[in-house]
């Protein structure tokens, strides 16, 4: 049985929560709450304002979004230090409420007008006078730094963002471009509200962390929108590096090609490689490859030469496996290999 301190409730309560708010667990022992939040981070501090202990009450729900745990919680007044993270971010939306933070004996406000508070793994300390409601979770920021790069295209090094990561600050909704991207984040929170897909694993499909970490991106490094927009110069060179890039690659489509020769070949990161492709052939490399793959062998399979069969051709452009390649060329193209040989074989006839 759960214990009075740590239960789960189905009864609507205020300030509902930003996900799974029906199976949100209630903690009214602020001990038993600081055993649980150690578990995740350094805690250095931790407990209600003096004089609001016997109102103490913390709601929260949980929800794993690919490498990102997501906390959606209320809370009671509460203070507390947490200390630093090395590599990691801390994330606190605000949806209502505010919170106070400190570092290095500067404070920083957190509200509806001010609502994300972003810290680069430093230590902070924090006072909830009235109550929080919001979501927070941790990010990595190598991640962060690459998908800010990826963003802004080929050739844009991670470095150009260091700065903009570095220090702990609140972001405010009053330019509309930042209002817009804050709105987006919290929409997305609600796709992950969907208990029945998280139990069949099916959460995982729709990548719900890569659009977090994206959306993070665009709101802590606005430099991307002026990267994003190269001059002809700037394109000309990218262009003329993915073509060569494709090019090399349908030379090579009888031999095994993957993401590190493709880093390497192009100077790239493998995040901007897989941005560049998603927007020109709507896939990543590897799978444009593997369409490569099966169109030569479909050309070749119309075309044979006198002494070719199925898995001659499928060897022929990288297939190891002749299984694999029916298999593959059936689901793409909706017909066996076998019937596009003979049907090759019977116009040369």
């Amino acid at each position: 049985m759960n214990s009075p301190s740590a239960r789960f409730t189905h009864q609507p309560l205020p300030h509902r929560l930003a996900f799974h708010d029906q199976l949100a667990q209630v903690d009214e022992d602020p001990q038993v709450l600081a055993n649980r939040i150690a578990q995740h981070c350094s805690l250095r501090d931790f407990g209600p304002l003096p004089g609001t202990e016997k109102r103490f009450l913390h709601r929260t729900s949980s929800c794993q979004a690919g490498d990102l745990l997501l906390s959606g919680g209320y809370s009671s007044p509460l203070m507390g230090r947490i200390g630093g993270w090395d590599g990691v971010g801390q994330i606190d939306l605000i949806l209502d409420g505010e919170i106070l933070y400190g570092h290095e004996g500067r404070e920083t406000l957190v509200n509806q007008q001010r609502p994300l508070f972003f810290s680069p793994g430093d230590e902070y300390t924090y006072k909830i006078e009235r109550y929080f409601n919001g979501v927070i979770f941790h990010v990595n920021l190598q991640r962060l730094l690459q998908t800010a790069a990826a963003i802004a295209g080929m050739g844009i090094s991670e470095r150009r963002f260091a700065g903009s990561l570095d220090h702990i600050r609140a972001v405010s909704t009053r330019d509309s471009r930042t209002a817009q991207l804050l709105k987006v984040l919290t929409h997305t929170f609600k796709l992950l509200d969907n208990p029945e897909l998280e139990m069949l694993g099916q959460l995982q499909h729709l990548q719900i962390d890569d659009l977090i970490y994206r959306n993070l991106a665009l709101i802590l490094c606005p430099q991307i929108e002026t990267l994003a927009k190269p001059d002809a110069i700037q394109i000309g060179q990218r262009e003329r590096i993915l073509e060569d890039l494709l090019e090399w690659a349908r030379a090579n489509l009888h031999q095994p090609i993957n993401l590190t020769q493709l880093e390497q070949r192009s100077g790239y990161s493998r995040r901007s490689l897989q941005l560049v492709f998603q927007q020109r052939f709507g896939c990543g490399p590897i799978q444009w490859i593997r369409r490569q793959r099966l169109e030569q062998a479909r050309q070749a399979l119309l075309h044979p030469e006198p002494d070719d069969s199925v898995g001659r051709i499928a060897a022929r452009y990288g297939f190891s496996s002749l299984a694999v390649f029916s298999r593959d060329f059936s689901n793409h193209f909706g017909l066996r290999p076998s019937e596009l040989l003979r049907e090759g074989l019977s116009q040369q006839n």
